[in-house]
């Protein structure tokens, strides 16, 4: 019994090892091919910024890579910024499912084009991932149980409990020596699924032993929580059905009904933020954009951008990027706020998150793997800060009426 539950719970873990791989690589797979993309459409650009204006054929080319504001419908440039995963991602994908590992945009409004997507897969929302957190979080407490539920109902019920009786050493010292074995086979089965997964996945145990320790302490520590509740249990002296019955009800409410509970509650007070509504108040921004007066949206503009304000107040590109500045500042505070419901409602989980170890175990074996929503808003930042130095070189070439030189699309180059 005991070797098939060590088989069962070993070959979870492999396969939960092998589907983070599989899921990181095919994240790595497309982020490789966007960099790759993006690398060849601007090595174009070089090379039309080049071409002899003499011949006519160039000139379209020729005034796609110099101009800032690109040539009739076609952007100059889409830009990307990638998400890349962390050497353990694998090992606990957390939310990288769910959010997108790159986006894709141009110097205008940044907000509208990276918050008008979906926000989820409803289905990975439902079922998770079966990585190999999932299998530390839900199966080993169950492989815990059923090592457990019956180390003193079985002496009990197989009539040997009068025999350990009668034995000079003292029955608690024996189902401790028992308890003990089985416990630290947990413990062994728990860190060479680690070693497995580290080996399997390609990661450096030395390079990153910080997070090998920090993944052994955490799913030591939840296994500790579930053996305290088991020697609860059996000092019931129950039998073994009724322990095992305790036992799979401590892990039902432990696993799933607290954190459902807690959801619950909090949502009752706090309610989760429909970000459909965001996507369709920024949607109605976008469509309401084309319907302002030139005059309206320079007045605006020229106003908290004083400096590139030259007194035009007709030009279409200016205006087009002018109003898309303005777009992306009403943007950004409807996302803000947002933002704030979703950590204020996320800092009271957080008080009470300890009612649902299995939730919180997850929460930071994410947070070390960078996996979480705290890695992701960090991302966010970088590609608000990288839109920025966009905009610092383009709107100047932009609102001056000048083009790109060679020279300006190599400093742009360096920046891919």
């Amino acid at each position: 019994m005991v070797r098939a539950l060590i088989v069962v719970t070993l070959g979870a873990g492999i396969y939960g090892i092998f589907f983070g791989k599989f899921e990181i690589d095919k994240q790595r797979t497309r982020i490789a091919q966007v960099q790759s993309h993006e690398k060849s459409h601007f090595d174009s650009l070089l090379i039309w910024a080049k071409l002899d204006t003499a011949i006519s054929t160039n000139n379209k080319k020729f005034q796609r890579a110099v101009s800032p504001t690109g040539v009739g419908w076609n952007k100059h440039f889409t830009y990307y910024m990638t998400h890349e995963p962390s050497a353990i991602a694998g090992l606990c994908l957390g939310q990288r499912d769910l959010y997108s590992v790159y986006y894709g945009f141009d110097v205008t409004a940044l907000h509208k084009q990276i918050y008008v997507g979906e926000l989820a897969n409803p289905m990975k929302l439902l079922t998770g991932n079966f990585d190999l957190s999932y299998v530390f979080v839900f199966i080993f407490p169950l492989l815990i149980i059923s090592l457990f539920y019956s180390l003193y109902a079985a002496e009990k019920e197989g009539g040997t409990l009068p025999l350990l009786r009668a034995q000079p050493i003292e029955l608690f010292s024996t189902l401790a020596s028992k308890g003990a074995l089985r416990f630290a086979l947990v413990l062994l089965l728990a860190t060479i699924l680690l070693l497995l997964a580290f080996l399997f996945q390609g990661v450096s145990i030395t390079a990153n032993f910080g997070s090998f320790l920090q993944w052994l302490f955490i799913i030591y520590s939840y296994c500790l929580f579930w053996l305290v509740i088991m020697t609860g249990i059996i000092c019931l002296k129950t039998s073994a059905a009724l322990s095992a019955m305790l036992g799979l009800g401590a892990w039902l409410i432990f696993t799933l009904v607290t954190p459902a509970i807690l959801n619950l509650t909090v949502s009752a007070g706090k309610p989760l933020p429909k970000r459909a509504e965001t996507i369709h108040a920024i949607r109605t921004l976008n469509d309401k954009n084309w319907e302002s007066p030139k005059s309206f949206v320079f007045s605006q503009f020229y106003k908290e951008n004083p400096n590139y304000n030259q007194g035009d107040t007709t030009d279409f590109n200016k205006w087009y990027y002018a109003s898309f500045t303005i777009l992306d500042a009403k943007a950004r505070e409807l996302n803000d706020q947002f933002e704030k419901q979703v950590i204020e409602r996320n800092r009271i989980i957080s008080q009470w998150q300890w009612l649902a170890p299995g939730a919180m175990v997850h929460e930071k074996l994410a947070a070390i793997s960078k996996t979480d929503r705290s890695s992701h808003l960090e991302f966010l930042q970088k590609v608000e800060a990288y839109h920025q130095e966009l905009k610092d070189i383009y709107y100047p070439q932009i609102f001056s009426g000048k083009l790109f030189t060679v020279n300006d699309l190599k400093v742009l180059e360096k920046m891919l």
